[in-house]
C-alpha cells in the first residue's frame, strides 16, 4: 500500500514539474527499485549473496585496486570496441537505452531525492532514510569529481572515430571530448554502492549494467567506465561504511 501511495504521489508531482512520459517512468523505475529492495530486505532477513561482509577494506586499498584496473583497460579499450561493434543486437540495443536511466543524472538526482523523502516521510523507514542520504551525498561527491576530470582530460569518445589515445584538455562545451571518466557509470556506483552494502550486493548489478551499456553504445571506453566506476564505488562505499564522513551546507566534514 505504501508504494502505491509513493508512485501516486510521485506521479502527481513529476507531472507538475513537466518531465516527459519517458523520463517519468524510467524516473519511477529506478524510485522504486530503490524502495522495493528495502522492503524485500526486512521480509528476506538478509543478503542472499554473501561476500565477505565481515570484512571492510579501506578506502586506501581500493584506490590504486581501481587505477590499476583502469590502467590495464586501456590496453584493452580498441579491442573491446571492436569487438562490441561486430557483435549488435536489437535486443541489446534496446536494453542498453533502458539501463542508462540508472546514471543519467537528470533521472538519478531526483530519483534518490524523492526515495529520502518517501522514507522519511510516508514510509518512516530509518534504515532507508539513512541509506538514501549516504547515496545522496556520494552522487553529489562523485559528480563533482567527475565533472572536474572530464574537463581536464578532454578525452575522446568512441563514437569520434578517433584512437582510443586522442585528448584534448579543457574541451569546454563539446561533449564529445568528454569520454575520460563515464559520469553515468560513476553516478550509477555512487547511487546504488551505499544501497548494495546495506541491503543485497545483487544490486551492484544494476550499475554493472550500467556501465556495460555504455560501452556497447559506443559512449565510452571500457577504461572510461572502470574509471568512473570506480570513482563512484569508492565514494559510495566510503559514506557507507564511514558515518563520520558527512556533507553538510558548509562543505564536507568528517568527526574524529
Amino acid at each position: 500500500m505504501s508504494v502505491f501511495v509513493i508512485n501516486k504521489l510521485t506521479c502527481r508531482f513529476l507531472q507538475k514539474v513537466g518531465c516527459s512520459d519517458k523520463i517519468r517512468w524510467r524516473l519511477l523505475l529506478l524510485m522504486l527499485l530503490m524502495v522495493g529492495t528495502s522492503a524485500s530486505a526486512q521480509t528476506s532477513g538478509g543478503d542472499s549473496l554473501c561476500l565477505g561482509r565481515s570484512y571492510t577494506p579501506e578506502i586506501k586499498e581500493m584506490v590504486p585496486a581501481v587505477l590499476g584496473l583502469s590502467m590495464t583497460a586501456f590496453l584493452l579499450d580498441e579491442p573491446v570496441n571492436d569487438f562490441i561493434r561486430n557483435n549488435q543486437s536489437d535486443f541489446l540495443d534496446q536494453l542498453a537505452v533502458w539501463t542508462d536511466a540508472g546514471g543519467e543524472k537528470t533521472i538519478v538526482v531526483p530519483a534518490v531525492v524523492l526515495t529520502y523523502s518517501a522514507a522519511r516521510f510516508i514510509l518512516k523507514n530509518e534504515r532507508l532514510e539513512s541509506t538514501s542520504l549516504k547515496a545522496m551525498q556520494s552522487v553529489v561527491v562523485t559528480a563533482l569529481a567527475t565533472e572536474g576530470l572530464k574537463h581536464l582530460a578532454g578525452r575522446s569518445r568512441p563514437f569520434n572515430n578517433e584512437e582510443a589515445y586522442q585528448f584534448k584538455p579543457f574541451p569546454g562545451g563539446r561533449d564529445s571530448y568528454k569520454s575520460l571518466p563515464s559520469g553515468h557509470a560513476s553516478l550509477a556506483f555512487a547511487l546504488f554502492t551505499p544501497f548494495a552494502e546495506e541491503y543485497s550486493r545483487w544490486i551492484y548489478l544494476v550499475p554493472v549494467s550500467v556501465a556495460a551499456g555504455r560501452v556497447y553504445q559506443n559512449k565510452h571506453w571500457l577504461s572510461d567506465v572502470m574509471l568512473g566506476g570506480g570513482m563512484g564505488f569508492i565514494s559510495g562505499y566510503l559514506f557507507a561504511h564511514h558515518p563520520n564522513v558527512e556533507i553538510i551546507p558548509g562543505g564536507v566534514r568528517v568527526f574524529f
